[in-house]
């Protein structure tokens, strides 16, 4: 299963897919998005993991650049109840250093996104991957 959104440019931004083989949902954001194509993209993102339903995220924003930083409380009012709905518990956030992805990271953390889902930043892929492994353990326990 796989979606896309495309900016106001035509280029593709946001994929997401699901991995079965990993159990998770698998975001993968690049290029330039406005506040207006973030917001799509998030749309996108929901009916996805609506029809998905994996508690797991990795939402991988490395090659990201925008002025949506400040987007967050959007997120915690429209995304986040939605996405509660749809099963997630779980997500890793994964950006380069000292960019708008790292700082929209560490906003969520201690946001009402942070109350409502487990988040923990990241500056690699692999590290995310082996968090979220360890929480699929920790669910996996708490749902014996």
């Amino acid at each position: 299963m796989y979606q896309e959104a495309k900016n106001a440019f035509n280029r593709t931004f946001y994929v997401i897919k699901y991995n079965p083989e990993l159990n998770i949902i698998d975001t993968h954001w690049q290029g330039y998005a406005s506040k207006t194509d973030l917001k799509k993209a998030c749309q996108v993102g929901l009916e996805f993991t609506k029809a998905v339903r994996c508690p797991f995220k990795l939402n991988d924003n490395t090659y990201f650049t925008g002025p949506w930083n400040d987007s967050v409380a959007w997120l915690e009012k429209e995304w986040l109840p939605e996405a509660i709905k749809a099963g997630v518990r779980y997500l890793a956030h994964v950006a380069a250093p000292d960019s708008f992805g790292e700082t929209a990271g560490e906003v969520m953390q201690v946001s009402l996104i942070g109350r409502h889902l487990k988040v923990c930043l990241f500056p690699t892929r692999e590290k995310a991957l082996i968090w979220l492994k360890k929480c699929q353990q920790e669910f996996a326990v708490a749902d014996e």
